[in-house]
């Protein structure tokens, strides 16, 4: 006699009312629909069978089917009320998935903690990835990440100094992990198709942070933001400007960090910026 299996763990917590309203084209959103694509998106995670998996935005369970035959422990967060239900009937025999109803930028990720780190899985929607990717830099609850984004922001996230389109988001990326194009996807892989191509990008997170332990993420990220608050013009100008020390306290931490007067925000590195840190450390 076979015993019945259990049923899976739904746990829909309300929503404000805001929350409540937000549907998913207003978020952006677009169902990667093509097999061979989801196919190798989870298999760029390398699930391990004994790793917890968060998926962020699991829509229409496409992930969701596959990361269930990788992991024994699943959690799903769908900020939709409709697509909730959807996924709860459709994986309603499963018992290693967790889905829980809510908006993952106002969710306690500490309340998901394990006993080992998640590996992260998720196909973002463009209107948040950028708020949401910010959040998992932020937490140190995984050790994997394979995420979807929009193609142009994902080329944000990778670029290196010297890129047109190295900027804050590349160097947030890169003090909390390191991060690589890992796959193409094209619009006609989604339903409905978005006007234009994604990119997954795989993370791995830092053991060691990026900062010294002398430099502070907000006095550090003070300089990026200044620096790259005037991108037209130098980073002499942009420092003094935005941070407010004048030219010859901005001219003088640019020498003493070896970093040309007349060069762009885009051209310094990650450790040039940590070394303007240090430099404007009486003034932040």
């Amino acid at each position: 006699m076979h015993q019945r299996r259990q049923r899976a763990a739904f746990d829909l917590p309300q929503l404000d009312p805001r929350g409540k309203a937000i549907m998913p084209a207003r978020l952006g959103q677009h169902f990667l629909s093509d097999g061979a694509a989801a196919d190798d998106i989870v298999a760029l995670a390398d699930i391990a069978a004994a790793a917890p998996v968060l998926e962020i935005g699991p829509g229409k369970g496409v992930l969701t089917q596959r990361l269930l035959k990788k992991s024994g422990d699943v959690t799903a967060v769908e900020l939709d009320e409709s697509l909730a239900e959807r996924l709860k009937e459709k994986f309603r025999d499963s018992p290693h998935l967790r889905l829980i109803r809510a908006d993952f930028l106002k969710l306690d990720l500490g309340e998901l903690r394990r006993s080992a780190p998640f590996t992260i899985i998720g196909n973002l929607p463009y209107a948040v990835a950028s708020p949401i990717l910010r959040k998992i830099l932020d937490w140190k609850g995984w050790d994997v990440a394979v995420l979807m984004f929009q193609k142009e922001v994902a080329e944000r996230i990778v670029a290196g100094p010297g890129s047109r389109k190295y900027g804050v988001l590349s160097i947030l990326a890169a003090i909390k992990s390191e991060a690589q194009a890992a796959l193409p996807v094209p619009s006609r892989f989604f339903s409905p198709p978005p006007q234009v191509d994604s990119l997954v990008v795989k993370f791995r997170r830092r053991s060691v942070p990026g900062l010294p332990a002398e430099v502070t993420e907000e006095k550090f990220l003070k300089v990026v933001f200044a620096a790259f608050g005037q991108r037209r013009k130098t980073i002499l100008n942009a420092l003094a400007h935005n941070l407010g020390v004048g030219k010859a306290a901005a001219q003088a931490a640019l020498l003493k960090s070896g970093i040309p007067a007349g060069c762009r925000a885009e051209t310094v590195s990650l450790e040039g910026y940590i070394a303007l840190t240090r430099c404007f450390e009486t003034y932040l």
